[in-house]
């Protein structure tokens, strides 16, 4: 089962009722302990995983860590017997720290975020994942000695511009061993050498080394990159891989096709696009002579592995805040996409972590060559549209080569959570608990002071403001104008991943663009995710927790309340009321709470002999509900089959059928069944309303809020908020 003590950890976090002592410490020793996942002693197959943290992976939304959002990742590898650590460097002088300093300048500590191959020697595959720091001479020496030696790389890069910390490196061009950048800057000398574009597609550490480079490309298509080639031609570790999804990502140029072969690539039916955000023209050739979006390499004794984004192979559980302004991050959960990679990344990982003899793919005794990549280093690829400067301008204060300005709680701060901060914030943080939905904030006074908690659904007058729609009714929303240095991150027109986030935003009441609307934003955050009724069930007791759920009954008289899960009423669990709750929150007390949504932050217990939370430190109403559905106001599928995608919608209809195994539905309109969508379910979701798992609903009417959207490249509704069958 995951690990849930992450969203314990941002209950507490946004709680504002954290009890730990907030004894002074020294700084860095908050998060000092390096995860490690064991396997069973009956299924361990004696080889260990490293997953470097030395030089990123946890910068901007990026929380490539076991414990965090590549959680799924490393637990499907524990599954496989391994044993899987985070590695974050060499405690150069003893003190129980490895520390971070800018060892490119002169005057500062020496720098212990290194890799070595002494430090790295007793694992069987090395997993480098966005790294965006460059690696000095002897790094690069330690990698090829550690592949030297019989073992494996898995390089996890991204899009060009995926500069999450603005420090102006990205992972293609660390891995590849020079900056896209010609300037004499990156002529950085000493520790690491010349780094400037060679121009040159056959010079670079990466081509020298594994006969591959990763192209300064920016590419989307989230239908599933389909072109797989086939196993026999993989070494097998296409076996049972399926058409895998690029959310922004790159791909290579196969230079030495004896040392390299690409296994997945753009199909002649596939039609990627460039990234909407990309500098230059972001797909350079399409097809196969884009080159391929993963591949392998074998040179010598060890291997290589090589992928072009990190969305197919994340999940949704982030551990750490940002570290340029302390924010949630958000995650995708592409472990468990349609598209997801899981399949290809622990082949791969099974593949790097066996030794064998072969030197190349020079077609002998089965291990056929690769295919050149046409032009591997394309005309564009020459210059920086940037010209060595970072996409964006980083938060103020923020310096990402000194972890001294990282928020409290981001990965390499010197704070977290109970710790003494000596420059403390001191806004408060708004919460969950205190904030209002935003049917609420339009029924407030112009002029009054809100924290309202809302779900991004589009731009609103360019890159100046956002559509905040409320929670529980799609119909109800209200206009954010954002501050100029909130635009980068909160703006969908800057920022396409915002949207469908929960966000809370501090501001005054007012109108905006002739609609109501809030302004004057003193801040604004992604919100903490609460579990859902069923995920807290899964819960371990004693953990502390934040859930959302509907009130289904009173309990045990005015003590207590039963909440059930809002996709699934069969879960429920049982909320004991602290004694100046029950006014309010009792429905014996209280009958209009019935039904009511509710946001409860607790400790996971067992009251009246069930599954239960007790201590209860914030519970407050985040939206309502009733007993029967009006369909009054539903919209039918013909009708959504109309809109514009991205609105959205309230909408009934038939389950005619499943859609991609469990993920997904057909929902027919009532009058005519050749009019249908697709629904696409979230993971809570399909174990209940999965024609697949439950073929009983088969020719039940069901309701359904969410974003119009496609999915599959069929008509369909995404991000779906509510399911409530109707009959």
């Amino acid at each position: 089962m995951k690990s849930m003590y992450r969203y314990s950890a941002l209950a507490l976090l946004f709680s504002g009722t954290l009890s730990l002592n907030a004894l002074a410490v020294d700084a860095y020793d908050w998060n000092n302990v390096a995860p490690v996942k064991t396997p069973s002693v009956s299924n361990n197959n004696g080889k260990t995983v490293y997953f470097d943290v030395s030089h990123g992976g946890v910068e901007g939304n990026a929380d490539w860590v076991i414990d965090g959002a590549f959680s799924d990742f490393a637990d499907a590898l524990v599954q496989e017997g391994y044993t899987v650590k985070e590695y974050r460097g060499v405690d150069l002088n003893n003190d129980g720290r490895i520390r971070f300093y800018d060892d490119r300048s002169t005057g500062v500590n020496q720098n212990e975020a290194v890799i070595t191959y002494d430090a790295i020697k007793d694992a069987d595959v090395f997993v480098l994942a966005e790294t965006n720091r460059p690696f000095t001479l002897s790094e690069q020496a330690a990698l090829e000695q550690f592949v030297a030696a019989g073992k494996g790389i898995f390089f996890v890069a991204d899009h060009y511009d995926a500069d999450r910390n603005l420090n102006t490196w990205d992972a293609t061009e660390v891995f590849n061993g020079y900056n896209r950048s010609d300037l004499s800057k990156y002529n950085m000398g000493g520790a690491y050498g010349d780094w400037r574009n060679p121009k040159n597609a056959n010079a670079g550490w990466l081509v020298d080394n594994f006969g591959i480079r990763f192209r300064f490309n920016a590419v989307d298509y989230k239908q599933g990159v389909s072109g797989v080639v086939e196993s026999a031609k993989t070494e097998g570790i296409t076996q049972g891989v399926q058409p895998i999804l690029m959310a922004a990502g790159a791909t290579l140029a196969i230079v030495n096709p004896q040392k390299a072969k690409g296994l997945v690539y753009f199909s002649e039916s596939d039609s990627p696009v460039k990234w909407r955000h990309a500098k230059d023209q972001g797909l350079y050739f399409g097809g196969a002579a884009e080159g391929p979006y993963a591949a392998i390499a074998k040179s010598g004794a060890g291997k290589a592995a090589f992928i072009g984004d990190s969305s197919p192979i994340e999940d949704a559980t982030p551990k750490y805040l940002r570290q340029d302004n302390g924010n949630t991050k958000k995650t995708y959960p592409g472990w468990t996409d349609s598209g997801n990679a899981a399949v290809l990344a622990v082949n791969i990982v099974n593949w790097l972590a066996t030794p064998e003899s072969y030197q190349y793919f020079d077609g002998s005794n089965g291990h056929h060559s690769g295919i050149a990549t046409p032009t591997p280093m394309a005309a564009q690829e020459h210059t920086d549209p940037n010209n060595g400067q970072p996409w964006g301008t980083p938060a103020t204060g923020f310096n990402a080569w000194d972890t001294d300005t990282y928020k409290n709680n981001s990965y390499n701060a010197p704070f977290g959570n109970g710790q003494t901060n000596p420059d403390p914030d001191p806004d408060p943080t708004p919460t969950p608990g205190n904030a209002v939905s935003v049917e609420q904030a339009l029924a407030s006074a112009q002029g009054a002071e809100l924290v309202v908690i809302g779900k991004v659904t589009a731009a609103v007058n360019g890159i100046y403001g956002l559509d905040l729609t409320d929670l529980n009714n799609p119909a109800s929303h209200i206009y954010v104008k954002l501050e100029s240095a909130q635009r980068g991150d909160f703006n969908p027109q800057l920022n396409p991943s915002i949207l469908n986030q929960n966000i809370i935003v501090t501001a005054k009441r007012d109108s905006y663009m002739g609609e109501p609307g809030l302004r004057y934003v003193s801040d604004i955050q992604i919100a903490p995710t609460a579990l859902s009724v069923e995920q807290a069930l899964a819960t371990a007791q004693g953990e502390s927790i934040e859930l959302t759920g509907r009130v289904k009954s009173a309990l045990n008289d005015i003590y207590a309340l039963v909440l059930e899960d809002s996709n699934n009423p069969s879960f429920t669990i049982n909320v004991k009321l602290e004694s100046a709750q029950r006014n309010e929150f009792s429905p014996q007390l209280n009958p209009s709470i019935l039904n009511a949504q509710l946001l409860i932050t607790g400790v996971r217990d067992s009251y009246m002999s069930a599954p239960g939370v007790r201590q209860v430190s914030s519970i407050a109403v985040v939206g309502n509900d009733t007993s029967e559905p009006d369909t009054g106001n539903d919209m039918s599928v013909s009708d959504v089959l109309a809109l514009a995608n991205g609105q959205a919608v309230v909408v009934a209809g038939v389950i005619t059928s499943a859609v991609n195994g469990q993920y997904a539905l057909e929902l027919s309109d009532d009058n005519n069944s050749a009019d249908n969508l697709y629904i696409k379910l979230e993971s809570s979701q399909r174990n209940t309303f999965s024609p697949q798992l439950n073929p009983n609903l088969l020719g039940k009417r069901l309701r359904v809020e969410g974003i119009k959207n496609d999915y599959m490249s069929h008509p369909g509704v995404r991000n779906v908020s509510k399911l409530t069958l109707l009959d």
